[in-house]
C-alpha cells in the first residue's frame, strides 16, 4: 500500500509558464538576448533555473550564465505569481488525499527559495508535509537526490511512495529514485515523451489520478 505521494510542481500542480516567462525575459533581454514566447519557455523548462537560462539563450559562457542566474533567482523569489494557477480538479484531489491520510510532498527543480514562496502563496492551505525545490548541496532532478531528501524528511520508504509528474524529467527521476510513478497529461509534455522514458501509468485528469493512486 502506498502512503506517500510526491508531486512535481511546475506543470503538475501549477500552471506557471506565464510567470516564469515574465521573469526570464526581464533577465535575458537585459543581457541582450531575444525574449522568448510561452512555447519556447515550455521547451526549455524542467531541468532547473540554470538550464532554463542556457537553453533559452544558447549562452555557453559560464560567467555570463551565472550572472543571469543570480538575477533570475532574485526575481523569482520576489514574484507575486499572479499569473500562476492551480490545475483544475487539484483543489478537490489534494483535500481528498489529506483526508485519506496520505503524506504529501513537493519535489521541484524550481529554486527552493522560489518554491517556498509559491507554495506559501498558492498551496499552503493543503498542508503538504514537506516541500523542497533545488538546494545548493543536492543535484537537481532527474537525480534522485531531492526525492531521497523528501523521503528522509517524511520518514517514508520507497516502497510506500508514489511520484506524480508531467515531464520526461519526472519519469527519469522516479526511475532513478526507484519509486513508482504516474504521468499526468495536463502538463508541459506530451504522452509520447513520457512513454519513451518508461512511464507506465497515466492520468488525463484528477479523477483518474485519484483512481490510480488508490489502486496501488
Amino acid at each position: 500500500m502506498k502512503t506517500t505521494i510526491l508531486f512535481d510542481l511546475d506543470g503538475t500542480l501549477l500552471y506557471t509558464i506565464k510567470d516564469i516567462k515574465h521573469c526570464l525575459n526581464q533577465i535575458i533581454t537585459k543581457y541582450g538576448y531575444t525574449a522568448v514566447d510561452e512555447q519556447t519557455t515550455l521547451k526549455c523548462i524542467g531541468y532547473g533555473a540554470k538550464e532554463l537560462i542556457i537553453r533559452s539563450t544558447g549562452e555557453k559562457d559560464a560567467l555570463k550564465v551565472e550572472s543571469m542566474l543570480k538575477e533570475y533567482l532574485v526575481l523569482q523569489q520576489a514574484c507575486d505569481n499572479s499569473m500562476t494557477e492551480l490545475y483544475p480538479g487539484l483543489n478537490e484531489l489534494l483535500y481528498m488525499l489529506k483526508k485519506d491520510g496520505y503524506k504529501l510532498g513537493i519535489v521541484s527543480n524550481k529554486p527552493d527559495s522560489a518554491t517556498q514562496v509559491v507554495y506559501k502563496q498558492l498551496l499552503s492551505k493543503y498542508n503538504f508535509d514537506f516541500v523542497t525545490g533545488c538546494v545548493d548541496h543536492l543535484s537537481p532532478k532527474p537525480s534522485a537526490d531531492l526525492v531521497n531528501l523528501c523521503l528522509e524528511k517524511l520518514n517514508s520508504t520507497k516502497e510506500e511512495t508514489l511520484y506524480v509528474g508531467d515531464s520526461e524529467v519526472d519519469v527519469k527521476t522516479f526511475v532513478n529514485a526507484n519509486v513508482e510513478g504516474i504521468g499526468v497529461l495536463w502538463g508541459y509534455r506530451q504522452k509520447e515523451l513520457l512513454v519513451k522514458e518508461g512511464c507506465k501509468h497515466f492520468a488525463v485528469d484528477t479523477n483518474e489520478l485519484y483512481s490510480i493512486i488508490k489502486s496501488f
